[in-house]
């Protein structure tokens, strides 16, 4: 890790780029399709199941795409990957306008999943890269928060036009999200390539028989193989509740007119603890923060069980869970890894993670149509804090280090 120039102490061209970053990553939000995307799917004639189906083949893209992309990531610079995921999530959410079935709607979820990938390794690995050649890596965890707080607070605010949007026509938030999405390709334009590729030195050093190396020594290592299989079963959680949010309150009397305030409240009040991560860390640190993540989100949910009411304040937890637990995920993971190769190995743990969210949103779709949603969610996020802690007592997935 670097020790350079703090934030704080940085001169206006540094502290322009990191606003841009913020810019960027506001760009990324697609708030104008949260809260009324899976009410868009069953308004187009899926079943519950077919929810969880068409959104598990999302991560079949992923996993299928995510080490070929992230070697593209580490090949032609991580900010031209960052500009082609863009055009392609511009595509795939225009294409939701003119799908209707569940086979348009599996392919379209597909080309969803690998335009993701451009994205998923070489953004993380982009600002991590950013900071280590411009600032100090320690930064990594306040910027990517207050990154997150800004795709957060966009998310809230697209909500509330997104749900006024399907009132209209229900393919409007669709066009709404994918002007924004487009816009980050210019943000993306006007921001440099890391040194490396700015003087053409990353992709041509950077062969297939070495990012296979790089893969196998880096992801193998016991500092990441435990790591990555705990934090995939706690996120696929939240990954999996995410998809039935909008029938859970509306069940519980919330009208669909209010879900796009009800969604930018949820993401406003996340916006708060991403902006606050680096505080976080330094009261639990990210190996307390594991420690006891996988344990408060199933009590969190577990109070959906009690009253229906309950769900809001549940959700909202969860997703301030979700929201800290990404961030310290990506600050430990850039942590033990180098530079070059570095977007191939996160694209690697990526695609575990896009395996673990599958099998979790199609299997919980289909426990969902047995027991309902609610049951689902609440059950599989108990099964997943039993399982995380029989990890913990066979091995540490967070490394002790001072830094921890």
């Amino acid at each position: 890790m670097s020790e350079g120039t703090r934030l704080a102490d940085a001169d206006w061209s540094e502290r322009l780029l990191i606003w841009k970053f913020y810019a960027y990553r506001a760009s990324t939000s697609e708030g104008f399709v949260y809260p009324i995307i899976t009410l868009y799917l069953l308004s187009r004639g899926l079943s519950n199941g077919a929810v969880g189906f068409v959104n598990g083949l999302f991560f079949v893209g992923v996993i299928a795409a995510e080490i070929p992309t992230g070697y593209v990531g580490d090949a032609i610079g991580r900010r031209n990957s960052l500009i082609l995921s863009s055009i392609a999530m511009t595509v795939s959410l225009l294409a939701f306008t003119v799908a209707g079935s569940v086979a348009t709607f599996s392919a379209v979820y597909v080309f969803w999943g690998v335009a993701l990938t451009f994205r998923s390794g070489s953004g993380s690995a982009y600002l991590y890269d950013t900071l280590e050649e411009r600032l100090d890596t320690e930064e990594y965890t306040a910027i990517s928060g207050r990154g997150g707080a800004a795709f957060l607070v966009t998310s809230a605010a697209t909500s509330v036009a997104g749900g006024l949007l399907f009132a209209v026509d229900r393919r409007l938030p669709f066009v709404a999200a994918a002007a924004v999405t487009a816009s980050g390709i210019l943000i993306l334009l006007s921001m440099p390539q890391t040194e490396q590729y700015a003087d053409g030195d990353g992709g041509e050093s950077f062969s297939a028989a070495a990012a296979y190396r790089t893969v196998r020594e880096k992801f193998l290592a016991p500092s990441l193989r435990t790591f990555i299989v705990y934090t995939a079963l706690l996120l696929s959680i939240p990954e999996l509740a995410d998809l039935y949010i909008q029938p859970i309150v509306v069940d519980a009397g919330v009208p669909e007119a209010w879900l796009g305030v009800l969604y930018a409240a949820f993401m406003l009040l996340t916006a708060v603890a991403s902006y606050n991560v680096d505080r976080v860390r330094s009261w639990v640190g990210i190996r307390g923060w594991f420690t006891v993540a996988p344990v408060l989100l199933a009590a969190v949910l577990a109070g959906m069980l009690l009253a229906p009411w309950l769900a809001v304040p549940a959700f909202v937890g969860m997703r301030v869970i979700k929201s800290l637990s990404y961030t310290f995920r990506g600050q430990y993971l850039n942590d033990h890894l180098p530079s070059l190769g570095r977007a191939t190995v996160l694209s690697t743990a990526s695609m575990v993670y896009g395996l673990s969210f599958a099998v979790f949103r199609v299997g919980g779709g289909a426990v969902a149509d047995i027991v309902g949603p609610t049951r689902a969610i609440v059950g599989l996020a108990l099964l997943v804090a039993v399982l995380t802690q029989g990890i913990r007592l066979v091995e540490q997935p967070v490394q002790a280090s001072d830094e921890y």
